[in-house]
């Protein structure tokens, strides 16, 4: 009985020490972030490409924006800070609503390939944070159809809408809209549903392949925002011509595609440690939803297996792993947590995992590491590991004394 008694003294001070560890960890992110902040970082870039200088990938939501600036009195400029602000506030609020409504243990936000990092490493602030908002909102109305042919037709225009704003958004959610889509099978049934999403995925090709942006001037998109006010000032606090920087989504280069970077071309054992990374993330993946997802556990390895086949597919031709892995984890999770109880995806094995394994997965969260983008090496395996936050918090705490 003292020996069990013991092992439970042990294994609450073992938690105490995790938990001053992670608090560390959250208070170092915290600081990283506010070194590197500054308002013209809420700039998204993204929300400002437009059609003015024809059709483009990615144009749409800058076409409203500079429509509506058009015809109002509203500052562009100020407005897409105030809706940027406004996504991130609804983004934190979902996040932890979420977590504290279905008693999710939220270590999992600490990984390298989930919140902390994306913040810590200045990957934050992107479209990424319109995306889940837009699909948690897409979840919600879907859930509330009844009529599987008003879901499809729901679920497309939702679709399309921000594949014409990213293209991107297409594969993330693909899987996830046809869990909510009960497609558990290929029965005639089930592929019907997937032949009905054909207009997203032509749209899809069309902004991926066709209108790629190419055939565009982007200083015809920059002079575009330039009768809303001087670009260049301080009053606005806007540099519209980082635009040009975005030179993926004008013209399509070699330096992207995985096999042709220069690390993992001269050293092709590097792109096997890419994969085998990837694989890591997805077995603690795997573990951790299976433990706070046990009523749909037996569709959770398929699923997961789906949406990690997304990230590898777009990282053969886009280098911001860590948004990749990212969006996909949180998008997964907010899945599960929202799908109906009594829909499907394809079944699989159950996966029983020993309480044991479930203890330590706090801690072997830490020491993982992942591919920050265009590039893996073990030294940035262990560089982006979040343990790496606490040793930086303690360095930064010695640096005051010395």
């Amino acid at each position: 009985m003292s020996s069990v008694h013991h092992v439970n003294r042990v294994k609450v001070m073992i938690k105490k020490i995790c938990l001053f560890v992670y608090v560390i960890i959250l208070i170092e992110v915290i600081l990283k972030f506010l070194n590197y902040f500054n308002s013209k970082l809420l700039i998204v870039t993204a929300f400002y490409i437009n059609y003015e200088g024809g059709l483009i990938r990615r144009g749409l939501f800058g076409s409203i924006l500079h429509f509506f600036a058009k015809n109002t009195f509203i500052n562009p400029f100020k407005l897409q800070l105030v809706f940027t602000v406004i996504t991130i506030v609804i983004l934190f609020y979902l996040i932890i609503k979420a977590f504290y409504k279905h008693r999710l243990e939220p270590y999992i936000l600490f990984g390298s390939f989930m919140l902390l990092n994306v913040i810590a490493f200045e990957m934050f602030l992107f479209i990424d944070i319109f995306f889940i908002v837009f699909f948690v909102l897409q979840m919600y109305v879907i859930n509330k159809i009844n009529n599987i042919n008003t879901k499809l037709v729901v679920i497309n225009l939702m679709s399309i809408f921000m594949i014409l704003t990213h293209e991107a958004y297409f594969l993330f959610t693909f899987f996830p809209m046809l869990y909510l889509l009960n497609v558990n099978s290929f029965s005639m049934e089930n592929i019907k549903k997937i032949v009905l999403l054909f207009p997203s995925f032509i749209v899809f090709l069309l902004m991926g392949l066709y209108f790629d942006g190419q055939d565009v001037d982007e200083n015809v998109i920059i002079d575009s925002w330039r009768i809303f006010g001087d670009i260049y000032s301080d009053k606005t606090g806007v540099c519209l011509e980082r635009i040009s920087k975005l030179y993926w989504t004008f013209n399509s280069t070699d330096e992207v595609i995985i096999w042709k970077i220069a690390i993992f071309r001269d050293n092709p054992i590097y792109l096997l440690g890419f994969f085998i990374n990837t694989v890591l993330i997805f077995l603690y993946m795997l573990i951790y939803l299976n433990k706070n997802f046990q009523q749909k556990s037996k569709y959770i390895f398929t699923f997961l297996l789906c949406q990690y086949f997304v990230i590898i597919l777009i990282s053969l031709i886009a280098i911001d792993y860590v948004r990749w892995f990212w969006l996909t984890n949180i998008i997964t999770i907010f899945t599960l947590i929202n799908v109906n109880p009594n829909m499907g995806f394809f079944k699989s094995i159950n996966l029983n995992v020993p309480n044991k394994v479930y203890f330590f997965t706090r801690f072997i969260i830490l020491f993982i590491g992942l591919p920050l983008g265009g590039s893996w090496s073990p030294t940035q395996f262990i560089y982006t590991m979040p343990i790496k936050h606490f040793f930086d918090f303690g360095n930064r705490m010695l640096s005051l004394f010395v």
